[in-house]
């Protein structure tokens, strides 16, 4: 990751003899069983982009530790229908993940002090960086409209056109929320269709990535398999 212009331009941002370190977060729900009993996990996995990948990836190694498991909780449904119970879910996930990593916008913001392994104490921005996921949860954790792309704004029948279209920001899809709280006033309904309208999620009104600093959680989601192998076939 150190070998990019991205860790160069970030690191002009910090402070003089400051250390960045990028974090990287995965998090995939898991169906323990199959036939009985309905059991879930999901977990959020934490590694930073200071280790190799080499390393990284060797479990033996220990280099990427789980810190939180959410709630896969079935929730009471009876006095809902489809669209606030998939409403609940959106919002729930998003709480959770803002509590669990909520310690990096102050770390992020003003640093910490660490111990390196060579024994030196250095001043370490932790940034969050990369988001591993698979394509649902990419578009959960983006508030991406489902079927849209997640990194621009094409829409879900411009996604093969070979022009490329403008980038999605973090900017611009907080600007589309708060667009949509002030046109909604106070309307579920009518704020999940304004944001819709714009191809992004209509149930979240407090996205947890909102305020980290130097992180934009467009630019932050790593592309999965299905992304590369169409692309190595299209290549052919």
């Amino acid at each position: 990751m150190w070998t990019g212009k991205w860790w160069h331009a970030l690191q002009s941002h910090l402070p003089k003899g400051a250390t960045l370190a990028p974090v990287i977060i995965a998090t995939d729900k898991t169906q323990l069983t199959q036939f009985s009993g309905n059991k879930a996990a999901y977990p959020v996995y934490l590694t930073i982009g200071n280790i190799p990948k080499a390393t990284r990836r060797k479990p033996s190694k220990h280099a990427c530790v789980l810190v939180a498991y959410l709630s896969v909780d079935k929730i009471d449904r009876s006095r809902m229908n489809e669209q606030e119970h998939r409403s609940r879910v959106q919002r729930v996930f998003h709480e959770s993940m803002r509590i669990v990593l909520e310690p990096l916008i102050n770390a992020g913001n003003n640093g910490i002090e660490m111990t390196s392994s060579d024994g030196a104490v250095r001043h370490v921005f932790p940034i969050l960086t990369c988001y591993v996921a698979d394509y649902p949860e990419q578009c959960l954790v983006t508030c991406a409209k489902y079927g849209t792309c997640v990194k621009c704004k094409a829409s879900a029948k411009e996604l093969e056109n070979p022009k490329p279209p403008e980038s999605r920001t973090q900017s611009w899809t907080e600007s589309i929320i708060e667009e949509g709280k002030q046109q909604a006033n106070g309307n579920p309904r009518a704020f999940h269709t304004y944001c819709m309208s714009h191809d992004v999620a209509g149930s979240i009104y407090q996205p947890f990535w909102k305020g980290f600093p130097l992180c934009d959680i467009h630019r932050s989601i790593t592309p999965t398999f299905y992304t590369n192998f169409t692309k190595e076939c299209l290549s052919i």
